[in-house]
């Protein structure tokens, strides 16, 4: 048997989809466990109506302490040997569990990962691990999983999904880091279970199987000023938790990954702290000055939506254009994002290009100058490790 587990708070429109979407698992040993945080909305109701309508469901209702005690809540009820989760907004793909235990089974795997399909307004891509498919155990977790779990490479480019919702882990192995997060982080949960998992994992496989529905709604990544100083210290918290988890100083090079992961994070979340970083006015990490000019964003992605959202608090009227290559998807979440094509090559606004794996922002660099645009008016970004160890450093944080 398996035990599912999916958290609940507010989220009354997308529940029964979710839970209708496990109930039609095609693999049919299993338990779910339903997480009521507290919700003031009619998702505790709904719970308690599926309770009644299959005997594999077992609800715990609970005051509201967030998604790491909702977990927790879950996972101390768990029964069966391995254990997932779902998210209640999300949904699933009916032999999505089926793929998963039937490799765990087949493999003997501590935890077993999979892919994820991202929905946004009826568009889906989807999307698996950057390491091969595979069984990792022994020397090859070492070697070819751990030095690149977070940072595969290229700067912040994670080797793996680090979400909790895409993946089988044995329940002993899980309940032993689940509890173990501290409750007070609220950003980046996943990755403060998922990674220790994996450091402790003695047979890890990796699978291509896409059958987990990541659903991403309207602008809830806009960079917001007013919530910058929680978010940092949110942020703090999550690396401290990461720092003290055991092999994290190891020699797989975790450590190093884990600091450019931080940074990756604050880029996103805490934009506004670190674009002026020097107090002269040149936009981090960019190289770039602010001027009075106006400029091109290039990428709506999570760094490209930091970024827009500090220079329209700063410099409203600075950027003319903004692009992306999937511009449709964000206009379709109201963000006025508009085609490459826009761009002229005769165009005299410099390009911000808002991208932080370096490898693409490279190709788009090589695509703006075959349209014709000026070398100097391209502007990427440059981050270096003492960079890093330096805004780590300015909130005690550095490793």
């Amino acid at each position: 048997m398996i035990s599912l587990i999916v958290p609940i708070y507010n989220i009354k429109s997308y529940l029964g989809r979710c839970i209708d979407s496990i109930l039609a698992q095609t693999h049919t040993d299993f338990e779910l466990i339903l997480v009521d945080d507290g919700s003031t909305d009619a998702s505790s109701g709904l719970c308690d109506f599926y309770e009644g309508q299959d005997e594999r469901i077992v609800v715990i209702h609970k005051q509201n302490g967030g998604l790491v005690s909702a977990r927790k809540a879950g996972m101390a009820s768990a029964r069966g040997e391995y254990v997932g989760f779902v998210d209640g907004d999300d949904w699933i793909e009916p032999h999505m569990y089926e793929h998963l235990a039937e490799t765990a089974i087949k493999c003997q795997a501590d935890i077993v990962l999979g892919g994820s399909i991202e929905d946004a307004d009826g568009r889906t891509i989807h999307k698996t691990n950057r390491l091969k498919p595979g069984i990792y155990e022994g020397q090859r977790l070492r070697e070819e999983l751990y030095p690149y779990m977070l940072c595969a490479g290229d700067f912040f480019c994670m080797g793996v999904q680090p979400y909790i919702w895409n993946k089988l882990m044995r329940r002993e192995l899980a309940y032993k880091n689940i509890m173990a997060v501290d409750d007070r982080i609220r950003v980046g949960e996943d990755v403060a279970a998922v990674m220790p998992m994996l450091l402790q994992a003695d047979r890890v496989v990796i699978t291509d199987y896409c059958d987990y529905h990541y659903c991403v709604r309207g602008t809830s990544m806009m960079w917001e000023c007013g919530s910058e100083e929680k978010e940092w210290n949110e942020l703090g918290i999550l690396h401290g938790f990461l720092q003290s988890v055991p092999g994290c100083s190891g020699s797989c090079g975790f450590g190093r990954q884990l600091n450019h992961y931080s940074v990756g994070n604050m880029l996103t979340r805490t934009y506004g702290r670190l674009a002026d970083r020097d107090g002269e006015g040149v936009l981090w990490p960019f190289a770039y000055r602010i001027n009075g000019g106006k400029c091109i964003l290039y990428s709506a992605g999570h760094f490209g939506r930091a970024v827009y959202g500090y220079l329209q608090s700063c410099c409203p009227d600075m950027v003319e254009l903004w692009v992306d290559r999937e511009y449709r998807r964000y206009q379709s979440m109201g963000l006025p994002v508009h085609s490459v094509d826009d761009i002229s090559a005769e165009t005299e606004a410099d390009i911000l290009v808002a991208i932080l794996d370096t490898q693409l922002a490279d190709s788009v660099r090589d695509s703006l100058l075959q349209r014709g645009v000026c070398s100097e008016r391209i502007y990427c970004i440059n981050i270096t490790d003492k960079d890093v160890s330096e805004i780590l450093g300015s909130m005690g944080k550095a490793g």
